[in-house]
Order: structure tokens, then sequence, then C-alpha cells
């Protein structure tokens, strides 16, 4: 069950509670109250923990890539010297060598890149959730906090009617006419 779940639930159960005559005050009960509090912190964890996993995932990610950068590295130095033995194309190694890296480098860059902007939003869809049940939540406690400190003062006894009465005309007076 969802945290914004558990949270309604537990409004619902307030909602649902006897009140104690005069002193302004509700009856619950405490298991049930307990179970749904221990419900929320079994989920808070939960969505901790696919934060932890996602940041996990991009640092194997970025680390797969840089040992995909080396080992382009690696060729292009190996082919590199290779070519640097043969004279006629010593010329020729080197740029090939170069490209080689260059597109190494691009390719890990890329790879970073979009390894990190897809990190960068699913800790900002986690974050947003995060953020909504706890305003949820605070928004709650609050709500519970303001039903337990509400002043307790008995409701005003109703006023003696009057000796005087007025009687007033609410009749339209366009139809009158």
């Amino acid at each position: 069950m969802k945290v914004d779940e558990l949270l309604e639930d537990l409004t619902d159960l307030l909602e649902d509670s006897k009140e104690l005559p005069v002193v302004n005050k509700v009856m619950v009960d405490k298991t049930q109250i307990t179970d749904i509090i221990d419900e929320i912190k079994a989920n808070l964890p939960a969505e901790t923990r696919q934060a932890k996993r996602v940041v996990s995932e991009r640092n194997k990610i970025i680390e797969e890539a840089r040992k995909q950068a080396e080992t382009l590295i690696s060729a292009a130095n190996q082919q590199r010297t290779t070519m640097l033995e043969s004279s006629e194309i010593v010329i020729q190694a080197r740029q090939e060598a170069q490209r080689i890296i260059a597109e190494a480098n691009n390719t890990s860059k890329k790879i970073k890149n979009a390894t990190n902007n897809y990190v960068d939003t699913v800790l900002q869809k986690t974050e947003e959730a995060l953020s909504v049940n706890l305003n949820d939540f605070h928004r709650k406690r609050q709500s519970i906090l303001s039903l337990k400190n509400a002043p307790s003062t008995p409701a005003p006894a109703p006023a003696a009617p009057s000796a005087q009465s007025i009687d007033i005309d609410v009749s339209d007076k366009s139809t009158a006419d």
C-alpha cells in the first residue's frame, strides 16, 4: 500500500472514531493506528531504497562506459604502436589513433550525459513523490494535532427568546403593485 493511501486510511479512522461528549476528543483503536503508522514507516524506506538503487545503477553504467572507453583507448594505442612499426604508414596510424581516441572519448561523454539525465529524471520524480507524500503526512498530522489541541469549550446555550418581536416583510414589492 502506498504512503498516501495509508495516510488516507489514518484520516478515515479518525473521522470514523467515536467522539467523547463534552471533552471534544475521540476514541480510536490504538492497534489500528499503530498498524497504519508501521506500514507508513515500512513504505518510506522502500522509496529511499529505490532512489539508492537508481544511483547505484547510474554508477554501474558510468563505470561500464569508463571501461569501454579504456578498452577503446587501449585498442587505439595498440593499433597506433603497430602502425608506428611500419614506417610507410606512420602518419596514417597517428591520425587513426587520434580519431579512435576522440571517438571513444565522445562515446564515453555521450553515455555519461545520457546516464546523468536519466538518473536526474528518476531522482526528480522520486523527490517529487516523496515531497507530496511528506506534505500529505504533515497536513494530516497537523489535522490530528489540531483535533488533539482544540479547546474543549462547551457549546453556547441558545439565547432566550426576546419579549419583543420584529416582523420583516420579505415579499417582492414589484408583484404587490
